[in-house]
């Protein structure tokens, strides 16, 4: 969740810093963490599949439509409401006619959707219904290697745009391979653990960064010779940088993060809040009445880019988590994060 956050916080940083989401300096720095994406998809599919055994599938998908699309409901309807004012503040909102009011509300939707992390839950609801659809061949390697085949169209595709998309956001079968796959991890755990406790910690290092490597060169060719979606979560080569990240976290067999923060209990509720956070938070620093010398100061350039990008994520990352951990604590609002007594 800290990496999806602070891809979130150096996007946002660059423009800021007056330096495009496609420079080559940004995209060093963005490509280190997008195995976030995968990698929920991956967790997802191996947290699922205990209750997927243990439940039918529509008891199954009630429960999950429970704890996940009620909280992202609220959230999603807060952003929108948010980039709808800003659109009006703006002049960007068109009120000349009842067609122009739909278009810009459609238009806010959209970007509310699409262009922020809220699109993540939708898509994890398709590829669960997919997933229960084909419930019966779930353990079959067949089944496995179709919906491989998906992900590894969408990573061409990029290329190709035969299906015209602004990104990965709009790839609704294109993870679904990940959470089959978190899914044979847990039915296959005690093989794995003895298969990674073979492999050498160096030599997943070793691979990740050569992986990492190629998917950076990747979004250099796609930057400046294809001019698509240059950090394309599906990129063919950024699909197997993702899997050896998280099969390196998963060999260090305890927790990277400080003790204190209970991510299971926490993760949700600043995925449904940090782009919230950070919508206000650009708000702020628009209309901020900055002194001249700051202005100055304030240039653009990669030095004033990383400043800005941390600042964002301690902001981003500290506000959503205080802010889920106070939610938890409220019998009534704990929903509002996924959290049921």
């Amino acid at each position: 969740m800290a990496a999806v956050v602070l891809l979130h916080c150096i996007g946002w940083a660059a423009g800021l810093a007056g330096m495009s989401p496609t420079d080559g300096f940004v995209r060093s720095l963005l490509q280190p963490f997008k195995f976030g994406t995968i990698g929920f998809f991956l967790i997802s599919g191996f947290l699922m599949e205990e209750s997927l055994t243990r439940r039918r599938s529509w008891e199954f998908l009630k429960r999950r439509l429970q704890r996940v699309a009620a909280p992202w409901a609220i959230w999603f309807l807060l952003c929108t409401i948010l980039l709808l004012a800003s659109d009006a503040l703006h002049g960007r909102f068109r009120m000349h006619s009842l067609g122009d009011c739909f278009s810009s509300v459609f238009a806010g939707l959209d970007n509310a959707l699409f262009g922020t992390a809220y699109w993540f839950v939708p898509n994890l609801l398709i590829a669960l219904c997919v997933l229960l659809l084909c419930r019966r061949f779930r353990c079959d390697l067949r089944l496995g290697g179709v919906l491989l085949l998906l992900s590894l169209f969408y990573g061409l595709n990029v290329y190709a745009q035969w299906i015209p998309m602004k990104g990965h956001t709009e790839a609704l079968l294109g993870f679904v391979f990940y959470l089959w796959l978190g899914g044979w991890g847990a039915r296959n755990i005690k093989e794995i653990e003895r298969w990674i406790g073979r492999v050498p910690m160096i030599s997943l290092v070793a691979a990740a960064a050569v992986a990492g490597l190629v998917a950076l060169r990747e979004s250099d060719f796609l930057a400046e010779v294809v001019g698509s979606d240059s950090m394309n979560t599906l990129r063919i080569s950024n699909q197997i940088y993702s899997v050896i990240i998280v099969l390196a976290i998963f060999k260090l067999s305890k927790a990277v993060w400080p003790h204190q923060v209970n991510v299971r209990a926490t993760t949700f509720g600043i995925y449904l809040i940090h782009s919230v956070l950070q919508l206000l938070l650009m708000a702020a620093v628009n209309h901020a009445s900055l002194p001249p010398a700051a202005r100055v100061a304030w240039g653009p350039g990669p030095e004033i880019m990383v400043c800005l990008s941390l600042v964002t994520f301690a902001v981003t990352y500290g506000g959503s988590l205080g802010l889920t951990e106070l939610l938890l604590r409220q019998p009534r609002l704990r929903w509002m994060v996924g959290a049921f007594s």
